[in-house]
């Protein structure tokens, strides 16, 4: 961070416009069926276990439905109808293992055991049994839980599905200065999540970073995963000018240009209060103005109600978000919402505000220049903070290379000693 700025201020970059991407690290490992999950993780407490407990893996493995340290180990099994009897034999061995070590005191501690253990918990249940019936495995239809272990070997990694994509590995954010007037622009912050990872969940993370190694941006722009509305007003918050299309909404001119397309809260009147802490509905898309309007005092939402008359007969009544009851027809809305659907509207309506946003698009170079020249496509390693050391090298590459190239065609603004 401390040569980035040094970087900078050397080629009169300002660090006030930002942009920021994120892309998919595959891992080396493969990506395991959860026939090959369940297989692979009892192979692997069982090598641990019969390197440091010979004694007792001699005992257990014949109990056990397989040979699990075979030489001849395969992965995969094609048969369909046979891998789901494999899964649930193999789900029974777990169990036994689990039930006899977890009171070792030695065996419980190994990582190769947690890491079972936890993959019986997010792909099984147990059942208890009628009276004299042993107990019954469950295998669950879902795994169990947000952060999924895909494998024994990187219990960081883990698998997404993105289009035709499929990975089990990181996702990684990267951010660079974008101000038009920069001759060179530079990376700013390089991180590595899971990667299932959410774009507007890391986003918060990214501006702390920035602010707290002195490159917090005024603007910072993004796409519709970084862009909704709690982030708009978080980012606003944080003195932050977050621009782009907001998430959730289809982009297509075709589909919001269409005399059917479903209202939303944007296409109603309203204006914002000047202390900026709620919104007040001034009327509906046919003009109509609301009877009254409160705020939840558990959810927070504004109840914004109209007449159940007007609203029932209304030509737009089958698009419009109001809904109509017995007694009152009711709009639903928040601050957060409203952030949301006006940035839509703004950004489908306003072709200005989309020639602004278009500097975003050279976060694909930079995610390119990244991934393509510095090797951060791939990991090399196994966890997830070796991960992150290698694009934080490959951001550093990255920047020393722009540097050099600067001076190469323009010199420099001041001298550093980098």
């Amino acid at each position: 961070q401390e040569l980035t700025v040094k970087f900078a201020d050397a080629c009169g970059t300002s660090l006030k416009k930002q942009r920021t991407d994120s892309f998919f690290i595959h891992g080396w490992l493969q990506i395991l069926s959860r026939y090959g999950l369940f297989k692979e993780t009892i192979r692997v407490f069982l090598q641990n276990l019969r390197k440091q407990k010979p004694g007792l893996c001699e005992d257990i493995v014949e109990e056990l439905s397989r040979d699990y340290l075979a030489n001849d180990f395969d992965l995969t099994e094609k048969d369909r109808e046979k891998a789901q009897r494999q899964i649930k034999l193999m789900a029974e061995d777990m169990h036994l293992l689990y039930k006899t070590f977890i009171n070792h005191n030695q065996v419980k501690h190994y990582e190769s055991f947690k890491t079972l253990v936890n993959v019986f918990d997010q792909q099984c249940e147990t059942v208890e049994g009628a009276e004299g019936e042993k107990l019954e495995i469950i295998i669950r239809d879902k795994p169990k839980g947000e952060e999924i272990i895909s494998t024994p070997h990187n219990t960081d990694a883990r698998y997404v599905k993105k289009g035709k994509q499929t990975i089990c590995g990181h996702k990684g954010f990267v951010s660079e200065s974008c101000e038009e007037t920069n001759k060179t622009q530079f990376l700013t912050d390089v991180e590595v999540t899971p990667s299932t990872t959410a774009d507007a969940k890391e986003l918060p993370n990214i501006q702390e970073r920035l602010e707290e190694s002195d490159m917090k941006p005024d603007e910072q722009y993004g796409d519709a995963g970084f862009v909704n509305g709690q982030t708009i007003q978080d980012s606003q918050a944080n003195e932050i000018l977050l621009e782009g299309p907001s998430s959730g909404r289809s982009q297509s001119f075709e589909v919001f240009n269409a005399e059917d397309r479903p209202l939303d809260v944007a296409d109603f009147k309203i204006e914002i209060e000047e202390n900026k802490k709620g919104l007040t509905v001034i009327s509906c898309p046919t003009n109509q103005a609301p009877t009254d309007q409160s705020r939840n005092s558990m959810t927070g939402n504004i109840l914004v109600h109209f007449i159940v008359a007007i609203c029932s007969a209304c030509q737009l009544k089958e698009r419009c978000p109001v809904k109509i009851g017995t007694n009152v027809a009711t709009l639903t809305l928040d601050e957060r919402s409203y952030a949301g659907a006006s940035r839509h509207h703004k950004y489908m309506e306003d072709p200005g505000y989309r020639k602004k946003c278009a500097i975003r698009a050279g976060a694909e170079a930079m995610v390119s220049e990244i991934v393509r020249c510095h090797g951060a496509r791939k990991s090399r390693h196994r966890g997830e903070v070796r991960t992150r050391l290698q694009l934080i090298f490959s951001a550093i590459a990255c920047n020393v290379k722009r540097y050099i190239r600067h001076g190469e065609e323009y010199g420099y603004v001041m001298a550093i000693n980098a």
